[in-house]
C-alpha cells in the first residue's frame, strides 16, 4: 500500500509537466495529525523539523507515520519544492493550561501527556467562516461547534478560539463514533487485560475498530444503515451516540459559562 501510496504521488506530481499546461507545482501542503506542543501554527519542513514529527509517532501511531509517508513520497517526487505541514492539534494550543490537563502526576504530564484534541483543521476552518454567518457578536461568543462523522469530536470557542474540546491525548477520546468508543472508564481496560488477557495491540483494536457504533449495533459503523435498520440494537446504537452527544454540550457549555451558538459541520 505504501509504494502505491508513493507512486500515486509521484504521478501526482508529474501530471503538470506530462500535460504541458505551462503549471508547475511550487509548493505542497500536508495535514499532519500531532504537532505536539511545539508547533501551534504550519510550518516549512525540514530535516529538523520532519524528525521532531517522527518523535510524536508514539503520540498518533494510527495517523503520523502515514502522514510522514506523503512527506517522504513528495520530496521523493518533487526534490526541492517547498513543503509546508498543518496540524490538526495546532488549533487547540489557544486552550488554558487546566483545559490541556490530566490528574497524573506532574512527571508523567512532563513528557507529553496531555489533551491535545484534534480535528483542528476543520475547527479553524469553521472558526475563519463563522463571520458570514452568525451575527458578530454570536460569532465571536460562545460557540460550540460539533464535527460528527465516523470520526467525531466537538469544540467550544470562544472569540473564535479554542477553549475545550472532547478529545483528548488521543483521537479515541471524547464522543461515540463510528468503531471507536470514545471516552471509556480506564478500570474497563484494567478489567479486560486481567480478566481476558488482552494486550495492547488487542485494546487497540477494540478501542479504534471494534467498538462505537459497529459495537454497538453488530450491524455497520454507518448512521445511514442503522437509520434505515429495523432492529433494536441498531436504534440502541443511534441513540447512544445522540445521549453522547447531548452530554458533551452540555459539558462544553459548562466550560464556556454559557452557549450562543451551536454549529454542526
Amino acid at each position: 500500500a505504501e509504494l502505491q501510496h508513493r507512486e500515486a504521488l509521484r504521478r501526482l506530481a508529474q501530471w503538470p509537466v506530462d500535460c504541458d499546461a505551462g503549471l508547475r507545482i511550487t509548493a505542497v501542503g500536508h495535514r499532519v495529525v500531532h504537532g505536539g506542543r511545539r508547533f501551534s501554527a504550519p510550518v516549512l519542513l525540514d530535516a529538523q523539523v520532519i524528525a521532531t514529527l517522527r518523535d510524536l509517532i508514539p503520540l498518533a501511531p494510527l495517523h503520523q507515520p502515514h502522514n510522514l509517508a506523503g512527506i517522504d513520497a513528495m520530496a521523493s517526487a518533487l526534490p526541492g519544492v517547498p513543503q509546508v505541514a498543518c496540524f490538526d492539534t495546532a488549533f487547540h494550543r489557544t486552550q488554558p493550561d487546566i483545559a490541556q490537563m490530566f490528574a497524573l502526576p506532574r512527571r508523567i504530564t512532563a513528557e507529553g501527556v496531555l489533551r491535545y484534541g484534534f480535528h483542528g483543521l476543520s475547527y479553524e476552518f469553521i472558526a475563519d467562516v463563522l463571520p458570514h454567518h452568525l451575527p458578530a457578536a454570536q460569532a465571536d461568543g460562545r460557540v460550540i461547534v460539533a464535527h460528527l462523522g465516523n470520526g467525531a469530536s466537538m469544540c467550544g470557542m470562544r472569540a473564535r478560539r479554542s477553549q475545550a474540546t472532547s478529545m483528548g491525548f488521543t483521537a479515541v477520546d471524547g464522543l461515540m463514533m463510528g468503531t471507536r468508543t470514545g471516552s471509556l472508564d480506564p478500570g474497563v481496560l484494567l478489567y479486560l487485560m486481567e480478566q481476558h488477557g488482552m494486550d495492547a495491540p488487542a485494546l487497540t483494536r477494540l478501542l479504534y475498530s471494534e467498538s462505537g457504533l459497529l459495537g454497538v449495533s453488530g450491524l455497520s459503523s454507518d448512521m445511514r444503515t442503522l437509520l434505515a435498520s429495523d432492529t433494536a440494537e441498531a436504534a440502541q446504537a443511534v441513540d447512544l451516540f445522540c445521549y453522547r452527544a447531548v452530554r458533551e454540550i452540555g459539558s462544553l457549555a459548562a466550560a464556556l459559562e454559557g452557549i450562543d451558538a451551536l454549529v454542526f459541520t
